[in-house]
Order: structure tokens, then C-alpha cells, then sequence
């Protein structure tokens, strides 16, 4: 079940200054997934996603395993969806985030698997994999990493890609959201937890934010999504 979490006019210039934007008439219906279906989807994801697997096996060295219990401090996911006018043309568009905590009780970090896609309805999709690792004493400080491919291999590489460009936009949107990023830290653990908290936090802003930078500045997710990207 997923629960709806607000109706956005997308209106991006105040978020993503530098999209060149398509006018059109477009309204976004944001949709927190439950926890157990973001457990679900990442299960399946594991089965049959080389990316996400190349996550998995990264975290597995370093003796992490997925967290199972379904709780808000293990899973978060989001959805938004688009339909809208394109040079005319009626088109539609979707957005999603998932992201799962993993542990290692002998490490001195936390750590997270998460996944977004963008897709449009002419089959264009751009999808990034990534790893989120912080010190459990203050989950604040993320590192990120994102599967790569090079030569026909995958790598986990390091990254400033999803999260810094969510650290740039978040503050912008007021002052509770800003200041969640550091009350978030002390009262959480857990990465998952820490961006659960920052979501309720910005509000439907957290997902406008998520959004764009997830965008990666191409005119056909850029039309709904806006880019201000990585």
C-alpha cells in the first residue's frame, strides 16, 4: 500500500534554477511507499538487478547484511508520477526512490543500498545505484558510492552525485528542513532513519528535491522533472 503524501504543482524554478524547462501544464501526485513494499521491490531487485547486486556484493565484503525487519528505520521509498503536456503532446512520467538499511555489527558505520529510477512514457528510463555509508555516531556524514560501469565491468565508484546535490537543495526550502539535517543525525542511527526523518521534516519538498536530482538533465525527464542535477 502506498500512502498518498501530497499533490505538487511542479513549479521548479525556485528548486532547479538551472533547468531549461518546456512549458507545460504539469501535476505530480507523490506516494510514500510502505515498508514492506520497498522490502519486496528490493528483494526483487537482488534476484534479477546486476546493479543492485554489485551493491549487495560491495556491502557483503564488508560484512553487511540487508536489515529484514520491516520498520521505518530499514526501508523508505517513494513514488511520484506525472502526466502533462510536451511541445503539444500529451505524456506521462514516473519517479521512484528505494532505499534499504543494511548492518554489520562489527563495523563502526552504518550503511544503505538505494536504488532511483525516472521513466517516460516513450520508454526512455534513467536508473542510478548507489551505496550510502556513515559513521553511526553521526549519520550526518554520508559518503555516497554508485555502481559504475567501465569495460564492460561494474565498479562501485565514489561518487558526488544524489546526496550532494539533496544537501544543496534541501536548505533552500525553509528553515525546518534545514535544520533536520542535523536534529535528523542525533536522534537517528540508522541511515534510512536519518533520510526518513529529513523527508518529514522538508515535507513534499524532500521528494521535489529527490526529483530533480535524479534528473539527469536530458529533455525528456527534464520537461517534468526539472534538473538540478549533481
Amino acid at each position: 500500500m502506498a500512502v498518498l503524501f501530497g499533490l505538487i504543482f511542479m513549479a521548479y524554478p525556485a528548486i532547479c534554477e538551472d533547468a531549461e524547462q518546456t512549458e507545460t501544464n504539469v501535476i505530480g501526485e507523490v506516494e510514500m511507499i510502505s515498508e514492506s513494499d520497498v522490502s519486496e521491490e528490493m528483494d526483487e531487485l537482488r534476484g534479477s538487478d546486476i546493479k543492485v547486486q554489485k551493491a549487495d556484493q560491495y556491502l557483503a565484503e564488508k560484512g553487511f547484511v540487508p536489515n529484514e525487519e520491516i520498520t521505518k528505520d530499514n526501508f523508505f521509498g517513494l513514488k511520484q508520477s506525472y502526466a502533462g503536456l510536451k511541445d503539444g503532446m500529451e505524456t506521462e512520467g514516473t519517479y521512484e526512490l528505494l532505499i534499504q538499511e543494511y548492518s554489520n555489527t562489527d563495523s563502526e558505520n552504518a550503511a544503505a543500498v538505494g536504488r532511483t529510477v525516472v521513466r517516460v512514457a516513450d520508454g526512455n528510463m534513467s536508473e542510478y545505484t548507489f551505496v550510502l555509508e556513515a559513521p553511526k555516531t553521526n549519520v550526518s556524514q554520508i559518503a555516497e558510492y554508485y555502481v559504475a560501469e567501465s569495460a564492460g565491468e561494474l565498479e562501485i565508484m565514489a561518487a558526488n552525485s544524489w546526496w550532494t546535490c539533496m544537501l544543496g537543495q534541501l536548505p533552500v526550502i525553509g528553515e525546518e528542513c534545514a535544520s533536520g539535517l542535523e536534529t535528523c543525525a542525533s536522534e537517528n542511527s540508522s541511515i534510512v532513519g536519518y533520510l526518513g526523518c529529513i523527508a518529514t521534516n522538508c515535507g513534499e519538498g524532500f521528494a521535489k528535491s529527490s526529483v530533480c536530482c535524479s534528473c539527469d538533465c536530458n529533455n525528456w525527464c527534464e520537461w517534468a522533472y526539472g534538473c538540478c542535477h549533481m
